[in-house]
Formats: C-alpha cells, structure tokens, sequence
C-alpha cells in the first residue's frame, strides 16, 4: 500500500516539471513537451518572470518589460492580464499554478534547476570547483557543458532597459568567466597548443582581461614559442597603458618574471595542492558559506540594482542604514545572485571589539592560516593575485579599524573591491555610500508598498492557507507604518501573528518591544530582539550625541535645525552632534526639504523615552520649545504619543 501511494506520488510531480531557457530566444518546455507560447510579447512576459528568479515583479515593470517604456499605454495592466491568462492557459492545469498573483503584480515559481540560467551557474562552479581540486579534464567536459546552454544572448526576447540591464549584465560576465576556466581547464590538461590558437581568439574579443592574456603567454611558453610569450608581454603592458592608462595587474606581473626567469615549473601544468602561507602567486583559498536565509526577499530590487552599479564602478561601497534595515540581509543577496568572480569573502564583525580581531575576522574569512610575522601584509599577499568580493559586514563599532584594513588592502590588491554594511561609512576617499532606508508602507501608485507585501509574506509563512481579507490588510498597514517599514520589526511583527491577528498586533505596538519577540534562528540579524538591535546604535555613540539624541524623542512629528537647537542642553555643538546621530543612521534628515527636516524613526523614540535618564527634563525642554520659550505653567502636561 505504502509503495503504490509513494508511485503514485512520485507519478504526480512527475507531471510538474516546467523548463525554461532564456539564453536565446525564450523556449519552455511542460513535462518535456514544447510549450508553443504564441510570439514575442508573451516569450517577453515569461522572459521577465524568469529574470526576476522567483520574486514578485509589479505590473508596471512587467508591463514595460513587454511593450518597452515607449510602448505602455493606458490599459496595459488590463492587456498585461489578459496576455497572464492565455499564458496560464497553455501551460495546463499543473504548470498554471506556478504563475502567481500576488498583491504587487506577478511570479513564476520554478524549481532551482528548471531554467538553463540556473543549470549554467552550477555548471560554472562545479567547473572552478574541479579545475581547483586538479580535475582538469572533468572540469573541462563540465565547464563546456555550461557553455552550449547558450543558444544566442542572455534574456534575448526582452528590449534593451534598466528592467534586465543587471540581470543580462551578470549573466555576460558569467559567461565570460566560463570562457576563461573553460579555457584554463584545457591548458591544464596539457594540450597547450590547442589552448593557444582559442586563447588568440578569446583575447582578440576581449583584449582588457587580463587572465586571457596571461592564459596565453603561458600557453605559448609551455608550446616551445617563449619569444611570442615575451611579445605578447609587451603587447598587453602597451595596451592597457596606452588605452587604459594603468600598469599590468599582480598576476601577469608574477607570470612575467617566472617567463623572464625562464622558471622551469611554467612547463608544466601544477597539481592542486595547499598554497604555502603568503605566496605571491597562490590565489586565496575561497572563505566559509555566506548564509543566505532560506526566506523570500522583498522589495529590494532598486536597492540591488544600486549596489551592483555602484561596485561596478567603485572598489569601495558601504551599504548605511538603521539598525533592522536589512543591510546584511542585502549585501548576502547581492553576493548570491550577482557576483561572479574570485571569493566573495564574507566576514563578519559584529564580534569584533578593535583592530586584531578585524584583522583575524578577515583572515578567517579568505581562508588564510596564523602565519608568523606580519598578518596584515600575509592578508595582502594571499588576497592581491586574485580579483575578487571582500564583504565587511557590521562595522559601526569597529569604523577606524575597518578603515585602516580596508585602505591597506585596497591599495595593495589592485583587483579586490570591498563591500560594506555599516551604519555609518568609512569617510575614505573615493568611497561610495549606499545609503538604505526602511520599505515603502505605500508604493508610488498609491498601492501598498513592499513593507506590506513583506509582513504578509511571512505571515503566509506561519500561517498555511492564510489570505488576507480586506480588514486584515488595513491591520497589516498599521503595523507597517507604526514600524516605519523596518524589515527586522515586520519579521518579527509576523512571528507574533500565530497567536494575535495583525490588528491586534496594531493596536499593541505602544509597548512595541513586549510585543514584539526574538529573532528566528537562522536569520541574518547580528542581535536577539529589535530592543538589543536599536541599543547597539544608541550605546556605542559619544556621550554629548547620546544626550541629544535623549532630547529629541518628545518631538512626534519631526523637528527642524531651530528646534533641535531650542532643547540642546550643551557640551557639545549641537550641529556636530546632530551631524553625527545623522552619519549613524540614528537620526534621519530629509534634505528634501526647506528647512531640512529630521526624525526618528518610532522605534528609535520608543527606546529612547524608555532609556531617557531624565525624560521630565526632555518633556520639560520640548515644551518650553512649544511655548516660544515661556516656562510651562504649573501641571501642563503634554499629550505624547
């Protein structure tokens, strides 16, 4: 009996298998048959979907994805619905299903190996895995495998927009990177020759990476042409100084003294083994699994979108933020989805309490053994011969340290650029500041925003079955705003949803850190309740900003320069330390404004009228302020929320 239900079961999802590739033309397959999709606006529309890996794109992106920004008009959404339901249609009554409405717009869920985009990315790390391990002609049998996926261009049936411009972008350095261990593997499988005359194609189509090149003068070297590899020394030193303007990166530096050296170990291909402790030419062993949370992520498309360009163009980015933002939750999406070369090395530093500890976090991270002498230069040079990812994550506390080491290995590894998560940046010059505000509780068209759409996510998550009813929603809406939008509140606010329904959660959030209880295991989120994580920010400031900061709570709808001035009590200038409480995500100051306008965020009040150590005295301040001045008579209270 058990046997015949576990066939039929097995029987069942066997029936559930959609494939989609979109190297190319879109093509889907259903159950191993094609699935005729009908011309090219609706390939576009699943296109999209699939671009989006499983999260919710709004209509209005899915409606220029398939007609293009110049091509909306009134009605798309309409059009855009009526496109979904002939799609649904002819993927059958299983396969429909996959194709989600939520409340923002529409998914397609696809199991993680259903798209050749998928099926590549695996390919390729199976290949660099391999290649490492000295498996060098199973790693060229898979890394060729990953690149006869590709049919024509990634995302090929969608126009030209900031929609897939990252997503394409990625997948065209992905391939690259194929290309170039695909083309490694082969060399080091001793067929020099055969290498060369690829290697010559592949550097003429992309003569700025610098692997290539050194992949080929080392495949001239072991084939006899040791004057070519020379030649070709000087040919890729002239290029990037006379195009680029710059010196030839570490690796083609170390690989031009072994040819000129004549070193007899170039001959030959080198078996995978250790690196001894600060080698040169050793690339840094890859660092711990970063932890990416099993949950859904919401609402943070732009924000990806703005790190990858922003690290395109930089080699330093601090992602700043309040505490519960989801700084690390984004800097873990971003290394997951988006980045394709050396590392990424995560290291995290919510432990660490000054400079030794930084440094031994990141070592830890890079997989770089204690050696004697010197960590910070060992660091360096078991990092410089590689491009690759640093993520520093947490680094409020420990700024100055992070600074320093940041500096030093930025100017020692000419090819690493680092990612920070902090609530205050690193002040070097040349960084670039992402700065990361709470969700939207209300979206741009007046919808509701992606602060909505994560509390309801995980409230579906702990109660199964559950679909919001209208009075639910508005509930959900309190919440958020009473919240600000904070991720970390709105996760924690949803756990509460097992045994109060999200009014009455609303209706409790005075006492908001009562109500709200610890993290999940598993999250990514440094402290244990959202009062530990506000604490963080409050205790670790100077004593003068922390006084001010205790000043400001009474005001509940914001205050100006003039007003923060009013109930100032001294010690320090008041713009330094509004300054300050502003730099450390503290205090949020809308420059949009004339005057500036600042607030906090209501959970940063709530923590500070319950630490205030005099808080008459900052009621007494604020109202003075009120008065224009006057002391307030005799027994006036003030109605506060």
């Amino acid at each position: 009996m058990a046997r015949s239900m576990l066939f039929h079961l097995r029987s069942l999802y066997a029936h559930v298998v959609l494939e989609c590739r979109v190297l190319g033309l879109t093509e889907v397959d259903s159950s191993g048959t094609r699935v005729e999709l009908g011309g090219p606006l609706p390939r576009r529309l699943v296109t999209a979907l699939v671009a989006a890996d499983g999260q919710t794109v709004p209509d209005g992106r899915l409606a220029e994805a398939v007609w293009g920004p110049n091509g909306m008009r009134r009605g798309s959404t309409a059009a855009l619905q009526v496109y979904v339901s002939r799609l649904r249609r002819v993927l059958g009554t299983e396969g429909r299903e996959r194709l989600e409405r939520t409340a923002t717009g529409y998914r397609l869920r696809l199991a993680p190996d259903a798209t050749d985009v998928a099926r590549f990315a695996q390919y390729l790390e199976k290949g660099r895995r391999l290649l490492a391990q000295g498996r060098a002609e199973t790693a060229l049998a898979v890394l060729t495998e990953a690149l006869e996926l590709w049919r024509g261009d990634a995302y090929e049936d969608l126009p030209t927009s900031e929609f897939v411009a990252g997503a394409r972008s990625r997948l065209v350095e992905l391939r690259e990177v194929a290309v170039d261990e695909r083309l490694a593997a082969q060399l080091a499988t001793g067929d020099a020759q055969g290498a060369v005359s690829e290697l010559d194609a592949a550097v003429a189509a992309s003569p700025y990476r610098e692997r290539r090149w050194a992949l080929l003068i080392l495949g001239l070297y072991r084939s006899g042409r040791q004057g070519e590899a020379l030649a070709r020394l000087g040919r890729v030193r002239e290029l990037l100084a006379d195009e680029l303007g710059i010196d030839p990166g570490a690796e083609l530096r170390e690989l031009e003294r072994r040819v000129l050296a004549q070193d007899p170990t170039l001959l030959w291909p080198e078996p995978a083994r250790p690196a001894e402790p600060g080698s040169a030419y050793a690339p840094a062993p890859a660092g711990p699994a970063y932890g990416r949370p099993l949950s859904s992520f919401v609402g943070r498309e732009r924000e990806l979108e703005s790190v990858a360009t922003a690290l395109h163009g930089h080699r330093l980015v601090t992602v700043t933020g309040p505490g519960g933002v989801g700084k690390t939750r984004l800097a873990v999406e971003h290394i997951a989805a988006r980045w394709a070369q050396d590392g990424p090395w995560l290291a995290r530093l919510a432990n660490a309490r000054g400079p030794d500890d930084v440094v031994r976090a990141v070592a830890a991270a890079v997989g770089l053994p204690d050696v004697p002498g010197d960590p910070r230069a060992a660091l360096v040079r078991a990092v410089a011969p590689r491009p690759g990812l640093l993520v520093l994550d947490n680094c409020e506390h420990v700024v100055d340290a992070v600074a320093l080491l940041a500096l030093e290995l930025l100017h020692g590894c000419a090819d690493l650029r680092v990612l920070v998560t902090s609530r205050e940046p690193l002040g070097i010059d040349g960084e670039r500041v992402v700065p990361l505000g709470p969700l939207p509780v209300v979206a741009e068209d007046g919808s509701d925003g992606p602060a909505v759409a994560l509390l309801l996510d995980r409230v579906r998550a702990v109660r199964a079955g559950w679909q919001p009813s209208e009075e639910e929603r508005e509930g959900a809406r309190r919440v958020c705003a009473a919240l600000d939008g904070l991720p970390l509140a709105l996760e924690l606010a949803a756990a509460r949803a097992r045994v109060l329904g999200l009014a009455e959660i609303a209706e409790r959030l005075d006492d908001r850190f009562a109500v709200l209880g610890t993290v999940p295991r598993g999250s990514l989120a440094p402290h244990a309740t959202l009062r530990a994580a506000i604490g963080w920010s409050v205790e670790h400031l100077d004593k003068p900003d922390r006084a001010l900061l205790m000043r400001l709570w009474p005001f509940d709808d914001g205050f100006s320069l003039a007003e923060a001035e009013a109930v100032h009590a001294g010690g320090k200038s008041m713009i330094d330390s509004l300054s300050s409480l502003v730099t450390r995500s503290v205090v949020i100051a809308d420059t949009t404004r004339r005057p500036t306008r600042y607030r906090l965020l209501e959970t940063v009040r709530a923590y500070c009228r319950e630490h205030d150590p005099d808080p008459s005295g900052s009621l007494e301040a604020h109202a003075r302020r009120v008065l224009g001045g006057r002391e307030p008579a005799l027994g006036t209270t003030l109605g506060l929320r």
